[in-house]
Parts: structure tokens; C-alpha cells; sequence
């Protein structure tokens, strides 16, 4: 009788399945042994089956799901597996579109960082940059501590998460007034994001800037003065306000790792 058999090991080689998944395919009603020996808990396979889990395999590799497979196999009838095909190349259509997607997004996200390693380099030294006009999102201000910074934040997080948005870019508007009474004062929140048509406001003008990269706690450095005075060297005068922005939203773990911006307008 046993000569008519495939052990599930024999079947396993022969189809190149794992044990395992022929296991799970008798588990889930897809495909059982022909013979089980309650004895020795041994499973036999006839050759017609050895075929049939050929054209599983087929299958799976063209992406066809479990139930899929299941329901082809239970009607077993041309205009019902068609429409299974065509579920399935919908399917893929979609998993490919969402794959180049997630390309575009990984080439992105691969420049910025190496774009962000180059300017760590930077940290520290002053530069002159003709800016023009960055539109954006300008949240309502002021806040005056840490504590309402972070409760402003949670909801610009709220909001960017309903609204599916993506900000490319973050900061803070400072007036030089708020900063010398309070150095955690921020006039207001700024944003930009990826979506351009919500980016209406120009959150920071264009004209000259004197800038420079810093990385850490803004509030406790005095990156601020440091600056001011390489202007006053330069022979620039300051406007009335500055603007700080943080490109990098993913390398960081605390405040000591954000990668910063600071804009002071000069003329």
C-alpha cells in the first residue's frame, strides 16, 4: 500500500516546501494528507498531490493568498479563478505603486541624511545666504516655557497626523524683545511640509541672512550672542527678530541631538 505513498519528508524535497508549511497547509484545510498513521502520526501523500502542491506553490509565488488558493481549488471553474487573477494582479498593482512609493521616500530620506552629515560639519561657523521666500504653516504664538511648548507641539502633531501631513521643516519665529526677557519665549511656531498646497504662508521672507548651524539646547547656549556679534564684525546690522529651524526630525534621542538652523535678517 505504502508503495503508492510520498512520506511528507519525500513530498518536502520534492516540491521544495518546508515541512512546516506542509504542516500548515493540512492545518488550514488547504491541502491534508491522503493517509495519516495514528500510530506512528506519519503523514502520505499520493503523486496527484505531489501536483496539486506544485500548482500551490505556483500560485503563492504569484501572490495569490491562502483563501484565494482555497476557493479555486473548491470550484475549480475558469470565470471564477479569472476573477481570482484579476483580484490578484489589482492587488500586486497596488503593492507596486506603494513599493515605488516607499523608493521615493527612502532616496529622499538617504540624501537628507547625507545632506545633514555634511552640515554637522558646519556647526559653529557663520555664513551670509540669500534666502527666498519659505512658505509654510505659522502656528499661533507666543509660548513662554517648556511646558507650553510641548502642550503646542502635541496638538501641531494632532493636526499634521488628521490632516495626513508631512512636515519637511520646523521651527520657531523669535523677536529680540521676547529674548531678552525670556529665552524660552517663542513669538510663534513655524512649519513646512511636503504637501505644497497647504504651504500658504510665508513663514520665513526672503533677503539676507546671517547663519549658522548649532546642534543641542538653543535656549542654553549662547549661540544667539555669538552670532550677533560675528554680524557686528561683518559690519551688519540685525533686524528685530530670528528665525531657528530644524530640518532633521529623525536623528535625534534628546535635545542634545537636534541639528539646527539659526536666520538672523541683516541688512
Amino acid at each position: 500500500m505504502f508503495d503508492e505513498f510520498f512520506t511528507i519528508g519525500e513530498v518536502s524535497k520534492s516540491t521544495n516546501i518546508p515541512i512546516s508549511t506542509l504542516r500548515y497547509y493540512d492545518k488550514v484545510g488547504l491541502l491534508s494528507p491522503a493517509f495519516k498513521n495514528d500510530d506512528t502520526n506519519y503523514r502520505y501523500y499520493t503523486p496527484m498531490q505531489i501536483i496539486t502542491l506544485k500548482v500551490i506553490n505556483h500560485m503563492r509565488h504569484l501572490g495569490f493568498s491562502i483563501e484565494y488558493i482555497k476557493s479555486h481549488f473548491e470550484n475549480m471553474d475558469y470565470e471564477h479563478t479569472l476573477q481570482l487573477f484579476e483580484k490578484v494582479l489589482l492587488e500586486t498593482k497596488l503593492e507596486i505603486k506603494k513599493l515605488k512609493n516607499t523608493e521615493k521616500e527612502l532616496v529622499e530620506s538617504w540624501n537628507k541624511f547625507k545632506e545633514n552629515f555634511q552640515l554637522e560639519k558646519k556647526v559653529g561657523i557663520p555664513f551670509i545666504d540669500e534666502t527666498a521666500d519659505i512658505k509654510g504653516i505659522i502656528y499661533n504664538g507666543p509660548v513662554h516655557s517648556l511646558g507650553e511648548l510641548s502642550k503646542t507641539l502635541k496638538n501641531i502633531d494632532n493636526f499634521e497626523i488628521s490632516n495626513n501631513l508631512t512636515p519637511v521643516l520646523r521651527g520657531f519665529k523669535v523677536s529680540f524683545n521676547n529674548w531678552k526677557k525670556n529665552r524660552f519665549t517663542k513669538d510663534c511656531l513655524i512649519a513646512s511640509m511636503k504637501e505644497n498646497h497647504t504651504n500658504k504662508s510665508v513663514v520665513i521672507p526672503k533677503g539676507k541672512y546671517a547663519c549658522v548651524y548649532g546642534k543641542g539646547a538653543f535656549e542654553e547656549q549662547n549661540i544667539v550672542e555669538n552670532l550677533l556679534n560675528w554680524i557686528k564684525e561683518n559690519e551688519y546690522s540685525p533686524k528685530n527678530e530670528f528665525y531657528l529651524t530644524f530640518t532633521d526630525l529623525i536623528m535625534f534621542k534628546s535635545k542634545k541631538d537636534f541639528l539646527y538652523l539659526l536666520r538672523i535678517p541683516v541688512i
